[in-house]
């Protein structure tokens, strides 16, 4: 948790520290050892962490500080000592939505899916607000979009749509990069593995905002920003379906779990539909900076992979 500061604050230690002079029964102050326990935690979790930073503000003014404090050092670390990394639980379950903006059908000239289209991704092309976006050799047409992402908080199955705001714990940005020459590869064929899954492809953060801070999530402006230009502008409203219908959907067969990720989709303007166009395509040394109302801002560097190791020979027999 950042405060006002410029510093972070170990919930997990503090959690610990305000049930110690606040005693709770039946309290876990176990309850930020990761992030599915804080997930899994819901409301709960967001009120006591509401808490926590009222417990600390007031110290603070009572004159406790990290150096007039014993044990203070743990709770804060500053910020440029922190390395931010994908606000996700570990194994997360990833989901992407394709087709869900008018604006974006609309410049492909497709007509809306009757259903929410999907595809998954996997959690070796996330990176956090502290890593970079990967070019990979293997693709030549590098493109970015930028989403709005919800996490999972309750787990769930068969979900009514009316209900599903209920297993919502938080939203945070998504920048989906792809590879549109691998994507499709021609002759009609759609490769989405190889176009949407390669190793750090797949930007998240910089934190989740609780739900409850963001209220209702239509609309919320979003932008996204490459270099000195602006790639994408609009809003949440233009998603074709919204959050219930996604979420009724998803869990039909699916126990949708704490931590778990949906990305919602990209709006209109996306570059990689533009083949051919140098301007619109990622580069080595750019910084991709995202932008969604009441969410927050991801700055990412874009930086190539450092080229595989030769391969050492092997020993002459003897």
């Amino acid at each position: 948790m950042l405060t006002d500061g410029n510093e972070y604050i170990d919930l997990d230690t503090a959690c610990r520290d305000y049930f110690g002079v606040n005693p709770i029964k039946g309290a876990d102050p176990s309850r930020f050892r990761d992030m599915r326990a804080f997930f899994s935690g819901g409301a709960e979790s967001v009120e006591i962490t509401r808490k926590i930073a009222e417990y600390i503000d007031r110290r603070r003014k009572m004159g406790w500080t990290p150096r007039a404090a014993t044990g203070a050092r743990y709770f804060f670390k500053p910020e440029e000592g922190v390395r931010l990394l994908a606000p996700v639980v570990a194994g997360v379950k990833i989901y992407c939505l394709a087709q869900n903006s008018k604006s974006h059908l609309a410049e492909q000239g497709k007509p809306a899916p009757k259903v929410p289209f999907l595809f998954t991704r996997f959690a070796n092309s996330l990176v956090g607000p502290s890593e970079p976006l990967l070019l990979h050799e293997a693709g030549t047409k590098p493109d970015l979009e930028v989403e709005l992402a919800l996490v999972i908080g309750k787990r769930g199955k068969h979900i009514p749509a009316a209900q599903a705001y209920d297993h919502v714990a938080g939203y945070t940005i998504a920048l989906d990069m792809a590879y549109r020459d691998l994507q499709y590869p021609g002759e009609g064929a759609v490769d989405w593995v190889m176009g949407k899954g390669f190793d750090s492809s797949l930007a998240v953060g910089p934190w989740i905002v609780p739900k409850e801070e963001v209220g209702h999530p239509y609309p919320l402006r979003m932008r996204l920003k490459v270099g000195n230009d602006v790639w994408q502008v609009g809003d949440s409203s233009d998603y074709l379906f919204q959050i219930p219908q996604v979420i009724a959907h998803l869990s039909r067969g699916i126990t949708l779990e704490p931590g778990d990720l949906i990305s919602l989709g990209t709006l209109g303007g996306t570059p990689g539909f533009e083949f051919g166009s140098p301007k619109r395509l990622l580069s080595e040394g750019v910084a991709v900076e995202a932008e969604i109302e009441k969410v927050g801002r991801l700055v990412v560097p874009v930086r190539r992979e450092a080229p595989a190791a030769a391969a050492t020979p092997a020993p002459p027999a003897t």
